[in-house]
């Protein structure tokens, strides 16, 4: 399926990635081919300290010590604090259904597995959902943060809305790319903002490789949206630039295939304030009054789509300083799935609250270092 749109020409506006992505919004081409999925059916895995429960640990899963409010042992009924860990922290679907499931001791558990076993396994794959949306937005951020294209000058909101100052680039001139002015703001959620304005194109194409090898283990079915947000938070303006509220923003639909449950994973929604990376679907439409843009279209990008495309458009052609910089960030886009490749798997998702977060800071760690080298190797064009 191919959709087009009418182009209008924003030369002298914004930094090659600002222009180069409301183009997209207004010319896009996107085939689509079919994608087969395939429902695999899992089971949660037990471990215990105590191998007296040896024969189950492919069946139950682990109980979680972290200590809790005394709740009702939902076996029993007597008295407990200790819940199982396949299912703690999913995400609500619909209100109260994620209700976190709590035992007295393991016996209870064993004896209520078979009465509580595919609610765990949908719990188990929401949380696993979450987990990845967060890490690609940790991802993302940390790209932008190395690599940052906007020469922004101040950070101001006022009158509900949040006001981007930059120093505005002729088409001539090449992007000065360095590290994000961390300077102009101490709040975190207009610091984000920035990072992510008019970005939604560049991280569904930078995050694509990341979300396919993070959702390795989510039985789910991943497509393209188009979406117009009729109540953003805090609406971001560039200043001098182009009114951007108009432009569509793109977004992850994930529909859960054991459940056919819809999800939105949207990464770049912090520049409208949003500070949820993963909603249902009904919610996230019906919370921001959104409007949808033609139909959803399979996740198959890769890191360079967009790019690919511009440089079919005679306006992204303008210049030797629009080509050179399209390659400066093709070449970063390859060293982000450079690390991607070696150093990304499903596994990450796998293990306690904590765990999980100490996974998640080792990442961005690594990505940051991994990032720098590549720019410290692009001083040339960094000035």
């Amino acid at each position: 399926m191919q959709s087009t749109r009418t182009p209008i020409v924003l030369a002298g506006y914004l930094s090659f990635a600002g222009l180069a992505a409301v183009t997209w919004w207004v010319i896009r081409a996107v085939a689509s081919y079919v994608c087969e999925a395939q429902e695999l059916l899992t089971v949660c895995t037990f471990m215990f300290l105590s191998t007296n429960f040896e024969s189950i640990k492919y069946t139950l899963p682990s109980i979680s010590m972290e200590a809790i409010h005394p709740t009702t042992c939902v076996s029993c009924g007597t008295q407990a604090t200790i819940r199982c860990a396949g299912c703690t922290d999913a995400p609500e679907y619909d209100p109260g259904d994620s209700m976190t499931v709590v035992y007295c001791d393991r016996d209870c558990q064993t004896k209520h597995w078979n009465d509580h076993k595919s609610r765990c396994r949908v719990m188990k794959q929401r949380k696993m959902l979450l987990r990845a949306a967060i890490i690609l937005r940790a991802a993302l951020l940390t790209y932008r943060e190395i690599l940052y294209d906007i020469d922004l000058t101040k950070i101001e909101a006022k009158d509900e809305m949040l006001y981007l100052y930059q120093n505005q680039r002729a088409v001539t001139s090449r992007v000065k790319w360095g590290p994000f002015p961390d300077h102009l703001t101490s709040n975190v959620q207009h610091r984000e903002a920035a990072l992510t304005i008019n970005q939604c194109t560049m991280a569904t194409a930078l995050l694509s490789r990341l979300t396919k090898n993070l959702l390795t283990g989510v039985h789910s079915n991943a497509e393209v949206l188009d979406i117009r947000i009729g109540k953003p938070l805090l609406p971001p303006k560039l200043i001098p630039g182009p009114d951007l509220s108009y432009c569509p923003h793109t977004v992850i639909k994930v529909r859960l295939l054991s459940t056919k449950e819809l999800w939105i994973v949207d990464t770049a929604g912090c520049q409208y304030g949003f500070r949820e990376v993963l909603v249902p679907f009904n919610k996230y439409i019906a919370d921001k009054a959104c409007r949808v843009v033609g139909e959803p279209t399979t996740y198959n990008w890769t890191e360079t789509k967009d790019l690919d495309y511009f440089s079919t458009l005679p306006i992204m052609n303008n210049s030797r300083a629009q080509k050179q910089d399209r390659e400066v960030e093709r070449k970063a886009r390859l060293h982000f799935a450079d690390f991607v490749d070696r150093h990304v798997n499903a596994n990450i998702l796998d293990g306690s609250a904590s765990e999980f977060s100490n996974k998640r800071a080792s990442l961005v760690e690594r990505l940051k270092i991994h990032m720098l080298s590549f720019a410290k190797s692009q001083n040339g064009t960094r000035s």
